[in-house]
């Protein structure tokens, strides 16, 4: 009754486009982290993969020894923090491993088992959340050196903070992170440096360095003003089944809180996807979904199971036809950037709250 079409070649196609804009000399780090930001970690890793990321990005250890358990082999780097109890299992899987303190260095070297453990070292540049500070840097770097042998120091990173919207902080950081690193590079001179996010990779040419971590863009979406966006196809849509039309008359109401009463005779389906699928309950009465190619407003509080629609400018709307929360039907779009905007938040949040219970189903597209 619900279900997300998931194109592998619209993955493919986005890091052809990235990687054309960033350059030859640029790695790409396919950020699938979060089930593959919805889509399916595993199809997006391969998809990903074949289209030419030479990285893959996730945020814990478990998403990382998954990927291993389904055969992605490669660089595999986990940008947050590792679960303790996993890292004997992620370095003897050849995982990367962010570290910002020395304690974490320290844990990571004893896992290793003569096996040296693969480490990137985050700096705190101005996101205020993961990293060493400047101050901290000199420890961070006592604390490898004393690991020895047993770390194997292989990059330096750090996080942007508004890279979409202010280019001059994000530069700012950027020159924070290139001071901090110089000394690190000045020890462990074949580090590879890595900043930009989407927003910054296909935006902010200075900030690309030897790697750059994509996630949003790989799946379709970016920034409308940077170099590419225009280019980049949408990788997932989420469909359901209408399971009931009927006619509601005026000053009845529909939905839980009654927060919804007809102005007029009003043709609605009820549509088998509710929040429990990842439909955002914010999108009560402010939403839309695509019936027979056409807009049709979302009225009433979105259930855990259910939506309701307005569908009286639709003709001959039926039990079992196709609703779209978000994609294309026929000559109609509703991308998943539009139902962020009707929902208050971001097309990030719109994609990764496509719910397990929703299967995903590999479409085909011309490459």
């Amino acid at each position: 009754m619900r279900w997300a079409d998931v194109d592998a070649a619209a993955i493919r196609h986005n890091l052809g486009v990235i990687r054309e804009v960033v350059g030859g000399g640029v790695a790409v780090m396919a950020m699938v982290k979060a089930g593959g930001y919805g889509h399916g970690d595993t199809l997006a890793a391969a998809a990903a993969l074949e289209g030419g990321a030479s990285w893959l990005g996730v945020s814990s250890a478990e998403e990382a020894l998954r990927l291993r358990s389904e055969g992605l082999a490669g660089p595999l780097l986990v940008v947050g923090a590792a679960n303790p109890a996993h890292l004997a299992a992620l370095v003897a899987a050849g995982v990367d491993l962010a570290v910002w303190d020395p304690d974490q260095v320290a844990a990571a070297a004893a896992a290793g088992a003569g096996t040296p453990a693969r480490l990137h070292l985050k700096l705190d540049s101005g996101m205020g959340r993961l990293g060493a500070l400047p101050g901290q840097v000199p420890a961070l770097m006592a604390a490898v050196e004393r690991a020895g042998t047993r770390v194997l120091p292989v990059g330096a990173f750090t996080h942007f903070a508004d890279a979409e919207d202010d280019p001059a902080y994000t530069l700012a950081q950027d020159r924070a992170f290139l001071e901090a690193a110089a000394a690190l590079r000045g020890r462990w001179p074949g580090l590879l440096l890595h900043a930009a996010n989407s927003a910054a990779a296909l935006g902010l040419p200075t900030t690309r360095h030897d790697l750059v971590r994509c996630g949003i863009a790989i799946y379709g979406y970016a920034p409308a003003a940077v170099e590419g966006a225009a280019r980049l196809r949408p990788a997932m849509s989420l469909h359901a089944r209408v399971i009931q039309v009927k006619t509601v008359r005026s000053g009845q109401s529909v939905g839980y809180g009654r927060t919804w009463v007809a102005q007029r005779d009003t043709r609605v389906a009820a549509i088998a996807a509710g929040y429990a699928d990842g439909v955002q309950r914010a999108q009560s009465n402010r939403g839309s979904v695509l019936v027979g190619g056409a807009r049709c407003p979302i009225i009433g509080r979105v259930s855990m199971d259910q939506l309701t629609a307005d569908v009286s400018l639709v003709e001959g709307v039926r039990a079992g036809d196709e609703a779209v929360l978000f994609g294309r039907q026929g000559d109609g779009w509703l991308g998943a950037d539009d139902v962020a905007a009707a929902a208050g938040t971001i097309s990030y949040e719109v994609l990764c709250a496509v719910s397990a219970r929703v299967p995903r189903l590999e479409a085909s597209s011309a490459e």
